[in-house]
């Protein structure tokens, strides 16, 4: 199994709770978009895509939080998941999750420590931080 390599994605500052951000990585060979969320203090990792169907999370709105802050949530179908695992809630898609990706965060930034991804293109990102 490759080693992880540990990429920084962005300034930790530049993620809220209940806020995301929006980089590119190439995954398992694949370039993809990724979305990081905060969410109880703690990032998490997934590939931005929704197990119901192969729409980002944010297709339709920027906020992928749902309007109480206790799930994620994708803005087409209104597929939701917890945040901490991405496991699906619900009767749609029951038993699936997202794919999460192995985020570390210290000295005030974030970075994607996984051994199947790493950061594709440019660093640039963008950051949803509606509350």
């Amino acid at each position: 199994m490759p080693k992880p390599s540990v990429e920084p994605i962005c300034p930790s500052d530049c993620l809220i709770e209940l806020g995301s951000h929006r980089f590119r990585v190439r995954y398992r060979g694949e370039s993809r978009e990724a979305i990081l969320v905060r969410f109880g203090g703690v990032a998490y990792g997934y590939l931005n895509r929704c197990v119901h169907m192969e729409r980002e999370l944010d297709c339709e709105h920027p906020r992928v939080f749902d309007e109480s802050g206790a799930h994620l949530r994708c803005t087409m179908h209104g597929v939701s998941y917890q945040p901490e695992t991405g496991a699906v809630l619900g009767a749609l898609c029951a038993g699936r999750s997202l794919t999460s990706l192995r985020i570390e965060e210290r000295e005030g930034r974030i970075f994607l420590a996984d051994r199947h991804a790493r950061i594709d293109g440019d660093r640039g990102f963008r950051s949803n931080q509606t509350t």
